[in-house]
């Protein structure tokens, strides 16, 4: 072995220490390659780089700092492996202290270090909690339906004297002035809209309902805050609108021709049977997560901990790397993005940190949980096993069977299988540890426009990556 870990012990909660010994040939071996490094960067007259004796460099440099140079090698080396085999969790560097360093004798050092701590959970069983009804209504099942003939639908013009309404698409001209000088984005030729869209401004589309084909209006409105041009907002702006056409959405038959563009279906009573499970899965997935996330947030809010800096700090590091990358696969820059957003560096930094600080909470509240529920959260071989032969099932093509059943040979793949397990019933443990209120939820409007999302809109899309310019649908301004 390379090294010994002769000591293991926690100083406190959230603190340990290990006490380590590196083998003499390991260290040895350190020195030499600290001597070879010194002799290729050093500059000493009368020699030439990677040619100076070991004796010179003691001389120029003193024997302790060659030793402490190997010393920092081999600690550097080794700690990742040292780590691992102690099963601590550090969040931060470690803090080295040499005991021993001689040459002909084992390196000794002793590493203090910061543990991710374990957190005392307020009392969250038993609270009241919100939640949808599991069960799906024939309302929200025909619902889907609507919005799956809508990807079908056609386009077909209204007669000329018929007003537009909403969901109808119109083809506007429009042009729009602040005090008599017309502003970027506020004018436009043969836009198509969808009227209830929130494309535009709410109270523009509004003005349209109503209107015929060749009809012209002239609107004045204040600008909303969300403008995404901070020198626009509150300013009153007069728009000239003209209609030039006007289409409705005509949806197609829910028959059997029509469900050949879905898949394969017996009938149309099959295809509504498939189509309701789906959506009671997803339902039930919905409803499990406003349950969870009540109840995560109870416990973030009663914590009496503090989440330690370090590992906040390391969440953010990810963060930006992930916000950078996916920037630059767009050719961006930050500066672009900050641009795009309308916000500061500094309110940047702040919308990172407040979603890192989330991260790690939800993840040491999770980690906590875990142990809270050990008891009923066990997982048997025999579970793992029906996952794995479940998860295989699921692909049709023998190749693919084939490139899991191997991936499911590797190291790890087990545990990897256990976790999912587990996680799946910790989360059903929590559903049965509290009261439940179930609300009815307001219908969803079809589709509704997606909006810019930044770190501080966490709890509107589901956690991710950032958004960058180009990721998904963008809002026209008008």
């Amino acid at each position: 072995m390379s090294y010994t870990i002769k000591s293991k012990k926690r100083l406190d909660k959230n603190r340990a220490k290990l006490g380590i010994e590196i083998s003499n040939n390991y260290y040895k071996k350190q020195i030499g390659n600290a001597y070879r490094e010194i002799s290729k960067k050093a500059k000493i007259p009368g020699f030439r780089k990677g040619k100076i004796p070991a004796q010179v460099i003691d001389a120029n440099f003193g024997k302790t700092y060659v030793l402490q140079e190997a010393a920092s090698r081999s600690i550097s080396e080794l700690y990742p492996q040292i780590i691992e085999e102690s099963e601590f969790k550090p969040i931060d560097y470690p803090r080295i202290s040499i005991t021993q360093m001689e040459e002909g004798k084992p390196l000794g050092f002793d590493a203090e270090i910061e543990l991710e701590p374990d957190l005392v959970l307020p009392k969250y069983k038993g609270i009241t909690v919100k939640a949808v009804p599991a069960q799906v209504t024939d309302g929200e099942l025909e619902q889907q339906i609507d919005n799956i003939r809508k990807n079908f639908a056609s386009l077909e013009p209204l007669e000329d004297g018929v007003p537009a309404a909403r969901g109808d698409f119109v083809t506007i001209d429009f042009k729009g002035e602040i005090d008599g000088n017309e502003f970027e984005g506020g004018s436009a030729q043969d836009y198509s809209l969808e009227i209830g869209s929130g494309t535009l401004f709410p109270e523009f589309e509004d003005n349209i309902v109503g209107m015929k084909k060749g009809d012209k209006k002239h609107i004045s409105l204040i600008l909303p805050e969300d403008t995404g041009k901070s020198e626009l907002a509150g300013k009153t702006a007069e728009f000239e609108i003209s209609v030039k056409e006007i289409k409705k959405r005509v949806l197609p038959g829910l028959d059997d021709d029509f469900l050949k563009n879905l898949g394969k279906y017996d009938s149309v009573d099959d295809f509504k049977g498939q189509l309701k499970e789906r959506l009671q899965e997803q339902k039930k997935n919905h409803r499990q997560s406003m349950i969870v996330g009540q109840i995560i947030e109870h416990i973030s809010k009663n914590l009496k901990e503090t989440i330690p800096e370090p590992m906040v700090k390391n969440s953010m590091e990810r963060i930006k790397k992930d916000l950078d990358d996916g920037l630059g696969k767009q050719k961006l820059s930050r500066q672009d993005y900050i641009k795009a957003l309308n916000i500061t560096e500094e309110k940047l930094e702040s919308q990172i940190r407040e979603r890192a600080q989330r991260e790690v909470t939800d993840y040491l509240i999770f980690k906590a949980l875990e142990k809270s529920e050990s008891a009923g959260i066990q997982v048997s071989d025999e579970e793992v096993e029906k996952e794995k032969e479940d998860l295989i099932a699921r692909y049709e093509k023998e190749e693919d069977r084939k490139k899991l059943k191997e991936y499911f040979e590797e190291d790890g793949a087990r545990d990897q299988l256990a976790g999912t397990i587990k996680r799946r019933k910790l989360l059903l443990q929590l559903e049965r540890n509290v009261k439940i209120v179930e609300e009815v939820p307001k219908a969803d409007k079809i589709d509704d426009k997606e909006k810019i999302w930044t770190p501080e809109k966490e709890g509107d899309k589901p956690r991710g990556r950032l958004w960058t310019p180009g990721s998904g649908k963008e809002k026209s301004e008008g």
